[in-house]
């Protein structure tokens, strides 16, 4: 199972609003600071509006500011939002594409509710679902501030800061 970049990029935007909640951050901003393109950003936040995770103010002094306070909103909640649910294998999928009415195979797979390997699926998804249920945007914020002293940011950037400070 793998995250795609809609997850990654939504994540992260979700920790420059919780690491600045006192104001709304415009697309541009997030784009800028994450290096993600605007156009691609601006795919991702419907979403996560529409999850009830962020919430967008017009004007001079809008842009987007989290919905919640960051320690209610799970990694699990923003790449649900993004992503749609984490199911490693199709049979373990609520929209697995049904089979004709009367077919033997109710939900797309002949050996469903009698397969072992199916059973291994879903603990994998019980898993990785408690592991991202348990972990907060604030959570995120302060581990990314102790371990790493400030917000994320690319290689390409840290590349940039360090010739900098050669200079």
């Amino acid at each position: 199972m793998r995250i795609s970049t809609r997850g990654e990029y939504g994540l992260r935007a979700l920790m420059e609003l919780a690491a600045e909640p006192e104001r709304a951050l415009s697309l541009r901003d997030i784009a800028n600071r994450q290096h993600i393109s605007l156009d691609y950003l601006e795919q991702i936040m419907p979403p996560l509006k529409s999850a009830g995770l962020v919430r967008a103010r017009r004007g001079a002094q809008g842009g987007y500011s989290l919905a919640r306070a960051a320690e209610t909103i799970t990694v699990y909640d923003v790449l649900a939002a993004v992503e749609g649910t984490f199911d490693p294998m199709q049979c373990l999928a609520n929209g697995v594409p049904q089979e004709p009415e009367g077919s033997p195979f109710p939900d797309g797979c002949g050996a469903s509710g009698s397969c072992a390997v199916q059973e291994v699926w879903r603990q994998v998804k019980n898993v990785v679902e408690a592991v991202l249920k348990k972990i907060t945007l604030a959570q995120l914020i302060e581990r990314q501030q102790r371990r790493y002293g400030g917000p994320i940011r690319t290689s390409s950037e840290h590349e940039f800061m360090k010739l900098v400070v050669l200079n």
